[in-house]
């Protein structure tokens, strides 16, 4: 009787080993979540009558943004790897001379009158997005950089930035978390010239 009782007690034990362990290995299997990071000084405040996913062309004008197109995609999903539809994706970011349309920017220049500066789109079913702009220009002392915020429900869940990995340029003064290759996007130039990226938001 002893002799099954630790026999029975033995199993259970085990029984419960393996599953702590299977739950474990689910726990290490959860994707990291991309990291917020400063909405920054100049988010949208001027209200446009266009806000779609194509910053390249303006509403009412012929004329097309200056600068290298690029063309962003990428997926919204949970820590499990599971699509998200019907998500919100704002972006806004600086022209080809790194000036943001904003009352607070002083940057020298004129604006893009052929640039939309932000846009937004509703995910998928699939969970994907995709927006036309361009490649952000840089100003001192950031490198070129897109903002974001995710939004559900019309609530803001996310607030970030997308960085660009350029194997042809010296990457330099990165965002301030200490997850930055979670921000990045390798940028790869198509062959039509345009540029192409693609990123992955993990909320």
């Amino acid at each position: 009787m002893r002799k099954n009782q630790y026999s029975k007690m033995l199993l259970a034990t085990l029984v419960s080993l393996f599953c702590l362990a299977g739950q474990l290995t689910s726990a290490e299997e959860l994707l990291s979540k991309t990291p917020p990071d400063h909405e920054g000084p100049f988010y949208p405040v001027t209200q446009q009558d266009d806000i779609d996913n194509d910053l390249v062309h303006v509403k009412g004008q012929t004329g097309v943004a200056n600068g290298d197109i690029l063309n962003l995609s990428g997926i919204v999903v949970n820590a499990r790897g599971e699509a998200q539809g019907n998500i919100t994706i704002e972006i806004w970011q600086t022209d080809q001379q790194g000036k943001y349309k904003h009352p607070r920017d002083s940057t020298p220049g004129s604006r893009d009158q052929n640039f939309q500066y932000w846009g937004a789109v509703v995910t998928g079913s699939d969970g994907t997005y995709y927006f036309k702009t361009i490649v952000p220009g840089a100003y001192e002392p950031r490198p070129a950089h897109i903002h974001f915020k995710v939004l559900k429900a019309g609530k803001v869940i996310l607030t970030s930035q997308i960085y660009f990995k350029d194997p042809s340029l010296e990457s330099k003064h990165f965002s301030l978390t200490s997850q930055t290759e979670l921000q990045t996007a390798e940028l790869q130039k198509a062959e039509n010239g345009e540029f192409q990226a693609y990123f992955r938001i993990v909320i």
